[in-house]
């Protein structure tokens, strides 16, 4: 079995604070960090870093702004891992975890701030030195903004990702004794071809002897390096470049976006070439960078089928283009508390069942294999971007999420300054399966439906069984979705709801009269017959100070609904780790 993580526990790492931040691995896929920008995503990754990173970890200390709350006083920085597949050297067991803490109030022997240790599935093997080889079996490659493809496809420093590559294929070169001779001995036949040059020789021999005259007593003299000739060295030789038709190319010459895909091309044949017998944990920040919204599409679909025996895929994005639902366990939403410390949200498919039958949803037809196929094939671009939003409001269609901005903006709730996404679900049906799976991963939401009250007959029977189904939900009543128990107000406000009375461009034309009904017939010369583009044109040219008294009082009762408290979303139970 390849080395692998299981699971990353994390303690006051910056925005990491004293409550434990833990991440599981899958089995397969991709492991997805998403969330709000600086929510914490990138300080989980740095203590993917810590432990298995090019630094070794009893060597890295840290500066104060690493500690939470910028405040080293009191406060120990705790990264640890339970990791499978790591054989222990003393006693033929298993490492299960490897712990690293920096606790300036309880230094180990020597004052040293810093403790780096392991602990073993054998019960009497009371162990603790973490050997080279034991920690060396999971790296993780660290792929980001700050590291440039021209970087890392160069010797500037032994951590380069060709640096380490070079290194490995010198490594596996030398392995084999009867190579490693045979390598030897074409040496010293290339050496000897060169001494069979007679103007070579005589210039050996003649700066030999002029360094030792000229140097007098000085023990160094002059000599030929021959080391370029050597066939051992030569994988340090080696140099990656692009091309185009052949041709070599300059990485200067490279937009952003082809660096990018590149450098990724280069990490994932790196870690494949090594990961099928080390484990290797691939870690990209932000692989949408400098890539138009095609390409993120496009290179979603290679990443999600990078993983393989050995690798462990990591990515922290803020794209939508690379959150699979079909793999809703491979997600861990991040985000902040009220008092600005990082959360995250990471659902089992068993956890992810259970909520949702809790909430209303079907416990026959909802099983755990069965979740992420049924909403990955519902799933809109539009309705997986509001899973980084601070709250979203799900409506019915196009024309809600087109034309309700304009008017909550111009009563004062600009809902894209505020985080909050209005996301259209495509009909009626789908808003109580949307509220269940996004208040699961914690994202709070607010629910605006049609009355219907037009309708009649087997279609309005039919609607009223989709309210009752919001209803349930949002942990209410399922009679409150009955028509005889809904407002006739043109815009209903509750807490967790609201309603249209019977539909939005009939909510419209009621509060806003004659206006409305004028710009909306004016709008079809100017953006055609589409109703969305018609409703948003007509809200556009609304004069907010010419609001009627009841569209005011209703659109700010909304606004006040939305916003909420924007309370801090739930989160998984975090037990700290064992302590052995």
């Amino acid at each position: 079995m390849s080395p692998r993580i299981e699971r990353l526990w994390v303690r006051n790492l910056r925005s990491v604070g004293d409550d434990w931040v833990t991440v599981d691995f899958p089995e397969t896929g991709t492991l997805v960090l998403l969330g709000e920008n600086n929510a914490g995503k990138s300080n989980i990754t740095r203590a993917l870093d810590i432990l298995f990173g090019d630094m070794w970890p009893a060597s890295r200390r840290l500066e104060e702004h690493d500690f939470h709350g910028r405040d080293s006083d009191g406060i120990a920085v705790r990264v640890g891992a339970h990791v499978s597949g790591i054989p222990c050297p003393y006693c033929g067991g298993e490492v299960s975890s490897f712990k690293w803490e920096h606790d300036q109030s309880s230094p180990a022997a020597g004052g040293d701030p810093v403790t780096y240790s392991f602990a073993c599935s054998a019960d009497y093997c009371q162990r603790t030195f973490v050997k080279k080889e034991m920690r060396t079996a999971l790296s993780a490659s660290v792929l980001d903004a700050d590291r440039r493809l021209d970087y890392q496809l160069s010797y500037a420093s032994k951590f380069t990702m060709l640096s380490k590559l070079m290194h490995r294929f010198h490594e596996r070169l030398m392995d084999d004794p009867a190579r490693k001779d045979q390598l030897a001995d074409l040496f010293l036949q290339l050496v000897g071809e060169f001494g069979g040059v007679p103007e070579f020789a005589k210039f050996k021999e003649i700066l030999a002897s002029t360094a030792a005259d000229f140097g007098q007593n000085l023990s160094y003299r002059l000599d030929i390096d021959f080391s370029a000739y050597d066939p051992s060295n030569f994988f340090r030789s080696l140099r990656v470049h692009p091309t185009l038709a052949d041709e070599v190319r300059n990485f200067d010459e490279l937009g952003t976006g082809q660096s990018q895909v590149l450098a990724l091309a280069f990490a994932y044949a790196y870690a494949m070439a090594y990961g099928q017998s080390d484990g290797t944990i691939l870690v990209i920040d932000e692989p949408e960078a400098n890539l138009h919204p095609l390409a993120q599409r496009w290179l979603a679909t290679r990443l999600g089928a990078l993983t393989a025996p050995g690798l462990q895929v990591v990515i922290t994005t803020h794209s939508p283009h690379f959150v699979d639902l079909a793999r809703p366990e491979n997600l861990v939403m991040v985000s902040k508390d009220a008092d600005g410390a990082t959360r995250v949200v990471q659902r089992s498919r068993d956890d992810l069942r259970d909520y949702l039958v809790e909430h209303g949803a079907d416990a026959d037809r909802t099983q755990p294999d069965s979740i992420g196929g049924f909403y990955a094939a519902s799933a809109t671009t539009e309705i997986v971007s509001g899973l980084f939003s601070r709250r979203c409001v799900l409506v019915e269609g196009i024309t809600e999420a087109l034309a309700l901005p304009e008017l909550l903006r111009a009563r004062g709730l600009d809902v894209l300054r505020e985080g909050i996404a209005i996301v259209s679900v495509e009909g009626i049906g789908n808003i109580a399966k949307w509220h269940r799976l996004y208040t699961a991963l914690g994202i709070e939401c607010y629910c605006m439906f049609d009355t219907d009250s037009d309708k009649k007959g087997n279609n309005a029977a039919n609607l009223a069984g989709k309210r009752r189904d919001i209803m349930s939900a949002l942990g209410l009543p399922r009679d409150l979705g009955e028509s005889e128990n809904l407002s006739t107000d043109p815009i209903a406000v509750a807490s967790s709801h609201a309603t249209l009375a019977p539909n939005f461009e009939g909510a419209a034309e009621r509060l806003f009269g004659d206006r409305w009904v004028t710009l909306h017939s004016e709008a079809a010369a100017v953006v055609g017959e589409s109703k969305p583009l018609r409703a948003r044109y007509a809200a556009q040219r609304l004069s907010a100070e010419g609001y009627p008294a009841e569209a005011t009082e209703a659109l700010d009762a909304l606004i006040e609904a939305i916003r909420g408290d924007l309370a801090t979303p739930d989160t998984q139970d975090c037990e700290p780790p064992p302590t052995s």
